[in-house]
């Protein structure tokens, strides 16, 4: 009997194919146990014993994978992002390339060392631009949205 509890206790595994041979293990204990204990008289007991117990076990495999697969950690869940991340699709089903605005822009020159003489007026200054992109809600054609959160980008640039 207490092994009967332990191999039940141990149903709950981290893999389909432990949640199998567990359930099973513990299906077909079950079985054997009641095909013993039921037999109507004593020539009929290994038989009884031998089938409850596969049936036991069938019974205690397929709840194992019923339990295992209705658990949310161990299903698939849909994705929410596009395929293509340079198109968003609108509720309309219409392909829209959308143009972020940055809130605002701050300009930075970049510190070089002093150019040598030949190089003087062929090599431009280079500027870094730090935009402050505000949060949006892009809509799924499948009645899901993504928000994007406020962020910083930044831009090279060469004046």
């Amino acid at each position: 009997m207490k092994i009967l509890v332990f191999l039940v206790l141990l149903g709950s595994c981290s893999s389909i194919k432990k949640s199998f041979v567990y359930g099973g293990l513990a299906g077909g204990s079950i079985g054997v146990i009641a095909g013993n204990v039921l037999s109507p008289n004593q020539e009929s007991k290994a038989p009884n014993m031998a089938v409850w117990g596969s049936v036991g076990a069938l019974i205690g495999a397929g709840l194992s994978y019923y339990f295992y697969k209705d658990d949310p950690e161990n299903r698939e869940l849909p994705n929410m992002i596009l395929p293509s991340t340079d198109k968003v699709v609108n509720l309309n089903g219409k392909i829209n390339n959308t143009i972020i605005l940055p809130a605002d822009s701050k300009k930075y020159q970049i510190e070089t060392s002093p150019l040598p003489d030949h190089l003087k007026g062929k090599v431009q200054k280079p500027f870094i631009i730090e935009h402050e992109i505000p949060e949006q809600v892009q809509s799924l054609k499948n009645g899901k949205s993504i928000t994007i959160e406020a962020h910083k980008a930044w831009e090279v640039t060469y004046e």
